[in-house]
């Protein structure tokens, strides 16, 4: 069986999904049915003529380039603030880029520094059960690099010098 949404790839705002579940296909059906109290059938039919275009792929191919150009602009951004001991690891697809800090700096201490100035990151600890990447945070890249955004990396590098200075 397999499970997603629209909500990444196209609005959010619909909350529409779906579920390739195979010879499970009717019986998912009636929980569906029998869990939701109605769903809108008109954003539904409109979502099903959309999708049957090429449109969606078209979307597709330009929110990946989209997402791509947002994630190397915000990598050129993290090196050109983050210290050269500040590791940020470009990957292949999605809109995250993982950072590792020095070793004995704790990412959970950095993320409740940075949530007090509304910046979020994810602590690489949410990532393993184990301590190994307490030294990480992973960091989401899907939004346009405007001067907000800059300030916030830059405030980002300005308290992992606080830290390291402690």
């Amino acid at each position: 069986m397999h499970c997603s949404s629209f909500s990444k790839s196209l609005v959010a705002g619909f909350r529409i999904g779906w579920v390739a579940a195979g010879q499970m296909a009717l019986p998912i059906q009636k929980l569906q049915l029998m869990s939701t109290l109605s769903a809108s059938a008109p954003i539904q039919l409109a979502l099903a003529k959309y999708l049957s275009t090429r449109n969606y792929e078209n979307h597709l191919r330009q929110l990946r380039r989209k997402l791509e150009q947002r994630k190397f602009a915000t990598w050129q951004l993290l090196r050109s603030y983050f210290l050269p001991n500040v590791s940020v690891n470009y990957s292949e697809g999605g809109y995250f880029l993982w950072v590792e800090l020095p070793e004995h700096l704790d990412a959970t201490e950095l993320y409740q520094r940075a949530l007090k100035d509304n910046i979020s990151i994810a602590p690489g600890k949410m990532f393993s059960a184990s301590k190994q990447f307490n030294h990480c945070f992973r960091l989401n890249s899907s939004f346009e690099c405007s001067e907000p955004e800059e300030r916030a990396i830059k405030r980002l590098a300005e308290l992992i010098q606080n830290m390291l200075d402690e």
